[in-house]
Order: structure tokens, then C-alpha cells, then sequence
């Protein structure tokens, strides 16, 4: 996948490349696998098969392995805040954090955004379903009309 030209959008990327990042942070901390899935409440298998790309985290799992590593979501998605941000980027990322702190509505805040994840990534493989579904339906269409014939 390739990185849009919009650098103030979070950088998606694919599993693999977003394992290699988390894998980067947690040795940037200092930490091993069974430190991360200790401190958050996962097995350690987890945590290899999100690092190496086989597994997508929730964004609770992905916030608490980020807060494992000393960092935010906001910082992993975003890099460091800069320091020339306007006021309206400032109140933008003050909200942002504040919805994601707030145990009250941080729970659903993580609902939409998992389902907002799903949905992306079913998104980027239906972009190769409709031609696979376009053949097959011509070809259901030829047969249905010679058998009329």
C-alpha cells in the first residue's frame, strides 16, 4: 500500500508494516514480547502474530501496547506533535485525546473505530472482488442464454 500524499492523514499501511512499527516502538522501550502481553493481558503468541503482521489489533489492544511503550496513538498515527500547530489543530488533538481518555465514551470510541478499521480493510479486498464477480456473472449470463437458444 502506498502512503498518500496527505501528511496530515494517519498512515495506515497494511498489517505488517504497522507489526514492524509496533515491534520498533517496544524495542525502542526496552521491552520483550512477554513484557508487552504481561502488562496489557495478552498472550505473547499474540503480540508476535501483531508484529509480524498475521493479526490486526483493537484499538484498546493498539492503545494499550502504545502506553506500554511510553507513546500514544495519536504520536504512532501521527508522529510527534508539531510545535507550529494553529489553534484549530491544537483544540482538534486536545478533543481527539480527550474522547480517547474518557473511560465513559472510550469504550464506544473504540467500537467505531475497530468497526471503522474492518470496514477499511474489507474495503481495500472488495476492490479486487467485483471483478472476479463482473466474470462471473457474464459467464452465468452466457450460459443462460444459450441454454435459451
Amino acid at each position: 500500500m502506498t502512503k498518500k500524499d496527505n501528511t496530515n492523514a494517519p498512515s495506515v499501511g497494511d498489517d505488517a508494516e504497522r507489526g514492524q512499527r509496533l515491534s520498533s516502538a517496544r524495542l525502542r522501550a526496552g521491552l520483550t514480547q512477554a513484557d508487552i502481553a504481561k502488562k496489557i493481558g495478552v498472550s505473547r503468541q499474540h503480540i508476535s502474530n501483531i508484529e509480524i503482521g498475521i493479526t490486526t489489533p483493537t484499538v484498546q489492544v493498539l492503545r494499550d501496547y502504545l502506553q506500554a511503550c511510553g507513546t500514544d496513538l495519536a504520536e504512532f498515527f501521527y508522529g510527534p506533535l508539531p510545535v507550529d500547530q494553529t489553534p484549530r489543530q491544537r483544540e482538534y488533538h486536545r478533543k481527539l485525546q480527550a474522547l480517547l481518555e474518557n473511560t465513559a465514551i472510550s469504550p464506544v470510541i473504540t467500537k467505531i473505530l475497530d468497526s471503522f478499521m474492518t470496514s477499511t480493510q474489507s474495503s481495500l479486498t472488495n476492490v479486487v472482488q467485483p471483478i472476479r464477480v463482473q466474470a462471473q456473472r457474464a459467464r452465468a449470463q452466457k450460459e443462460r442464454g444459450r441454454k435459451q437458444t
